[in-house]
């Protein structure tokens, strides 16, 4: 590569030397000195050198700045992703802080003892709606035991391992519990439907309901105390046959949005 490089310089020196003479026999004015012939030749060699160097050093000197400059420009998009993550923590931490000083309202209106809890994991089955809990039989939990939120009932522990519990939500087809209209008094079961809607059975045709009535738990079967919301009526058929009204049910809790849950430490002679 270095032998090409001197060949092609040479080739380029000769070629601008014949150009230089032919330059000065076409102007018939002037005297063609060996002496001035010299001093052009190298003087116009001196020149291009120099200006070539300055062209070089101009090039080098933009390429370095332009190195620089994205370098900088990189080092501030990482500290701008560094603090976009930092803000996105810390609004994460205050809208859990929130969320826990609800949990904590609502666990000071319950009878001891009771656990908090974080859902780890769901059933991603459309049919079993279950979550993963992280607290276990070492926590003092059974199978049985109601799972709660400052929004309403959630459903009752199924499964258990030493650090870990499963949890069947209300939603869920296997699902039921005896529940209340708070207006009225009117009692049916509340059944799941592995849907987001609950389905309230065993109303009678001539009980006083309508949309809009909220439902809570009755306290009776010694799972769920008296009183925690359970849903809202969102619709109401009087069938033409049979005895029972059709009656759809949207659950007091998000159950897509379930993070964290108390557990009631009932003993298994209780449930």
């Amino acid at each position: 590569m270095g032998r090409h490089l001197r060949l092609i310089i040479l080739i380029s020196f000769v070629f601008f030397a014949i150009a230089l003479i032919s330059r000065w026999v076409g102007r018939q004015n002037e005297s063609l000195q060996p002496q001035g012939l010299t001093l052009e030749i190298v003087a116009s060699l001196q020149n291009i050198v120099t200006r070539s160097a300055e062209g070089i050093e101009s090039f080098w000197s933009g390429y370095f700045y332009l190195v620089g400059a994205r370098e900088e420009n990189q080092k501030l998009h990482t500290t701008l992703d560094l603090a976009r993550a930092n803000l996105t923590a810390l609004r994460e931490a205050e809208l859990a802080n929130k969320r826990l000083k609800k949990l904590l309202d609502f666990k000071q209106s319950l009878e001891p003892p009771i656990i908090a809890g974080n859902v780890v994991a769901s059933n991603p089955n459309a049919w079993f709606k279950t979550v993963v809990i992280d607290k276990g039989e070492r926590d003092g939990l059974r199978t049985g035991q109601p799972v709660v939120t400052q929004n309403g009932a959630v459903g009752r522990v199924v499964e258990l391992a030493p650090h870990y519990a499963k949890v069947l939500l209300l939603i869920d087809y296997n699902s039921s519990l005896d529940a209340m209209v708070q207006r009225t008094r009117v009692r049916g079961i509340l059944a799941g439907n592995s849907t987001s809607i609950c389905r309230l059975k065993y109303v009678l045709k001539h009980d006083d309901l309508v949309e809009g009535d909220v439902l809570i738990t009755s306290g009776l079967g010694g799972v769920f105390p008296k009183g925690l919301k359970l849903g809202t009526v969102i619709r109401v058929k009087k069938m033409a046959h049979g005895l029972f009204l059709e009656v759809d049910v949207r659950p007091a809790v998000n159950f897509n949005k379930l993070e964290e849950v108390l557990i009631i430490l009932k003993e298994e002679r209780e449930l």
